[in-house]
């Protein structure tokens, strides 16, 4: 054998990095709100009899504050506190029908501002009355509106309701488009195949390959034959596969995902609180159940006990264990995170919106010597009660604009210093985004007039044109 050929054994070094389950666990627990955490742990213990529940005595149940409310704060506060009520825009505004988030946005804002619809019917038919349609499309809207069943389908032959209605079809299939871009999204579709289609249209226009599939290959998605779909559609298992994925994503049954009684929640997960110039902070996890490791169990484990026993208490007591831990260092993380923010934001915490700074993970994890992603997760679906009301906890980070003497300024102050200009502006002449420019450039800051654009879109404030056309309506 040739010497350059010859198997050797060789040790090497290398380094690598390994997920373990306690690390695993502990990440997964970062995102969690107080409530899903509380979840959490009542399910942990249904499921593993190593855990069990301190008794602490009578528990307080925490105060909740709806979703919708804290996040539409400063949109309600704006309205209250102006003169022009900007929700009017929505009637002459030109709709697009293709989806569109921004004017999803609107649609929702309008339809929350108004008395809460009882069903699905008067649901959709209050959107459609947003958008640009005559009243023959209306009528129309509201005659195919009425014949979607509890599934959100409508499977009647509209060739024969035309005729029976005297209606003009291809009139008829415009206004069903437009129906099918209404939320929920594909609702009116004639079968379920229909609805995930014009779902993955609107969705994910660019997935060329996805709406194929479904078109043209849904009976054979059915079965799960992806060795067919693949010859077919010249694309490899692996694609076949994602795509299917990508489709059981999406709604099969839209009425499904109407639920106009559901109102989402949630309890401060931070309270932050001044006294004599110093902040104190509570995490407001009193209320949910105190755990330990079963005694019983331990002391099993730890005197005699088979081989049997051992392999099945070994795992779980290991497993409650990391979840006691897991939480412990949630806690911990969420402490230090919401301190370094009050040492950032100080001044926002004692003089309100308009001395808040940017602020970045990067500067957050760099300070506590911890990952961005670490930050991002323990800030996410958190909120924080303060002196200027409950906050999320993403809200403290913004991009900076900069000042004329070289610093930056928040975002989210320029935003409001935008909102209180307009506020202020006389209802005969509107001001225009490059006056706005020269308004704030006189107070030190530096500002594009399409950034000025961009924050007044976010405001969800309207053009000066649209704004003055909005005066002279309510005058006539």
């Amino acid at each position: 054998m040739n010497i350059s050929q010859r198997q050797t054994l060789v040790l090497k070094q290398t380094q690598k990095l390994s997920m373990t389950t306690e690390l695993r666990q502990s990440i997964e627990l970062l995102p969690l709100s107080t409530i899903e955490l509380a979840e959490k742990i009542k399910s942990e213990l249904i499921e593993n009899p190593m855990l069990e529940e301190i008794e602490t005595g009578e528990k307080k149940e925490p105060e909740t504050y709806s979703v919708s409310e804290i996040r539409n704060l400063e949109k309600l506060e704006h309205q209250k506190n102006t003169d022009i009520n900007y929700s009017d825009i929505y009637s002459i505004e030109k709709t697009s029908y293709t989806y569109d988030q921004d004017a999803s946005d609107r649609n929702q804002k309008m339809i929350e501002s108004s008395v809460k619809s009882e069903n699905l019917s008067d649901y959709l038919i209050s959107q459609f009355r947003l958008l640009d349609s005559t009243d023959e499309e209306i009528y129309i809207a509201e005659i195919l509106i009425s014949m979607i069943d509890e599934k959100g389908f409508i499977v009647d032959d509209l060739d024969q309701i035309t005729k029976e209605m005297n209606l003009s079809l291809k009139k008829t299939n415009l206004v069903l488009k437009k129906i099918h871009n209404l939320d929920p999204i594909g609702i009116g579709a004639k079968n379920i195949e229909e609805t995930l289609l014009i779902q993955a249209i609107i969705l994910k226009p660019e997935e060329e390959n996805l709406h194929t599939l479904i078109k043209f290959h849904f009976k054979d998605l059915e079965k799960l034959d992806y060795k067919k779909i693949s010859k077919s559609m010249k694309i490899s298992e692996e694609k076949v596969e994602l795509l299917a994925k990508q489709v059981k994503k999406l709604e099969p049954f839209p009425a499904n995902s109407f639920n106009p009684k559901k109102t989402d929640y949630v309890i401060p997960d931070v309270v932050i609180s001044e006294s004599e110039g110093q902040f104190s902070i509570f995490i407001n996890d009193e209320w949910i159940p105190k755990i330990q490791v079963n005694k019983e169990y331990k002391d099993i484990l730890t005197n005699s006990c088979t081989e049997a026993e051992k392999e099945f208490i070994t795992p779980r007591v290991n497993q409650a264990s990391w979840l006691i831990k897991s939480i412990h260092n949630r806690r911990q993380t969420l402490f230090r995170v919401v301190n370094s923010i009050i040492d950032f934001q100080i001044d926002f915490f004692r003089k309100g919106i308009q001395e808040i700074k940017p602020l970045t993970l990067k500067e957050i994890a760099d300070k506590l010597d911890l990952h961005e992603s670490t930050i991002s997760r323990i800030t996410t679906n958190k909120y924080a009660q303060t002196t200027w009301g409950i906050l999320e906890l993403k809200w403290f980070f913004s991009s900076g604009v900069k000042s004329q003497e070289g610093g930056k300024e928040s975002s989210k102050k320029v935003q409001d210093m935008i909102r209180n200009i307009i506020k202020e502006e006389t209802e005969s002449s509107p001001i225009s985004d490059q006056e706005i420019v020269e308004i704030i450039k006189e107070a030190g800051i530096d500002i594009a007039r399409r950034t000025v654009s961009k924050y007044r879109k976010i405001l969800r404030i309207p053009s000066s044109s649209q704004r003055k056309k909005v005066k002279e309506l309510k005058s006539n």
